[in-house]
């Protein structure tokens, strides 16, 4: 099922980074650091606990893939993988999405209202 006004249901394929029968991986369009993406189910739903088994499995091999491929890209030293669940944040897009922000030596991530935090 898709939502007509939902970014996360309506993506150009040309963004794709990888993509498997339940799941896609998409740049993230609000980066908070090189190569920042998005692991989000093909099925539009609101809460990481109403994905299917299957849907959570294909999605942490998305999340994998991500890694593995942001590793051969971009080298960071690590990543910060996170999402949000539920409406606490006033998250705009009530699609479930997984963040993988690659961190990188000497560089400060600034989590923003997405995360709860104010500048």
């Amino acid at each position: 099922m898709t939502e007509l006004n939902c970014p996360y249901c309506n993506y150009d394929e040309y963004d794709v980074i990888a993509k498997n029968d339940f799941g896609v991986v998409l740049p993230e369009p609000q980066s908070l650091s090189k190569g920042h993406c998005v692991i989000v189910p093909l099925r539009h739903v609101g809460s990481f606990f109403e994905i299917t088994d299957k849907e959570r499995k294909s999605l942490m091999s998305l999340l994998e893939q991500a890694r593995n491929e942001l590793n051969l890209l971009h080298q960071p030293t690590g990543f910060h993988i996170g999402f949000n669940d539920g409406t606490v944040f006033g998250e705009a897009i009530e699609h479930v999405h997984i963040h993988i922000i690659p961190r990188y030596e000497n560089q400060k991530l600034a989590l923003d209202q997405r995360w709860g935090f104010q500048n």
